[in-house]
């Protein structure tokens, strides 16, 4: 059973053994996806998900600097949709938050997507100063979130390695077309209450 905030803030921890996320990964969320882990030691397929955003994360900001560089609004737009839904499948707030504003820009309205804003230069000079901030909230995301995944030293292994070999879906170079089918399918899940751990 998922915890209330009432009882993370008293706990100062979601769930048994796990670390205060802060307060740029939705502890409600994020437990969710740890719950599809069929062996909680070993985390394969939650670990498998997160990598893999990892990845994608990474390979969408340079795509969006390169937007950015060549002022292509609507690229720009498409690619903040893109990386907002998949960071709010794993409960990052602030990425996603972040990534919503950049959607908005590059359809050139405000930030909050309710009014045209007619001056490229403006949503474009807006992007750019929110991309910014939204490399370092995924750097503390990320932070937390692989030592939460951390290797055991005495493994031997470093955390990448030992993650890209057991773990078949973060090896997967997924287009954004079926990272983004992924997503949808885990929401739907998520919300629907499906069980999705695998059987051993």
């Amino acid at each position: 059973m998922a915890l209330t905030r009432t009882q993370q803030s008293e706990e100062g921890s979601v769930g048994d053994g796990l670390p205060d996320l802060g307060d740029s990964i939705d502890a409600l969320t994020f437990e969710q996806i740890l719950e599809m882990d069929d062996d909680e030691d070993e985390r394969e397929f939650s670990k498998s998900i997160v990598f893999g955003f990892f990845d994608q994360a990474e390979e969408t900001f340079v795509k969006m600097d390169k937007a950015l560089e060549d002022r292509d609004l609507p690229e720009l737009s498409s690619l903040g949709h893109f990386l907002k839904g998949s960071s709010a499948t794993l409960g990052l707030t602030k990425v996603k938050e972040s990534c919503e504003k950049i959607q908005h820009y590059g359809q050139q309205k405000d930030e909050a997507g309710t009014t045209d804003e007619p001056d490229e230069d403006l949503c474009l000079s807006r992007i750019e100063e929110i991309l910014v901030v939204v490399k370092e909230q995924y750097a503390e995301v990320e932070k937390v979130l692989k030592k939460f995944y951390a290797t055991p030293a005495a493994s031997g292994i470093s955390l990448d390695t030992n993650v890209r070999r057991r773990t078949p879906l973060a090896t997967l170079k997924l287009t954004h077309e079926q990272w983004a089918s992924l997503t949808t399918m885990l929401l739907i899940a998520l919300a629907s209450g499906l069980d999705l751990r695998f059987p051993v």
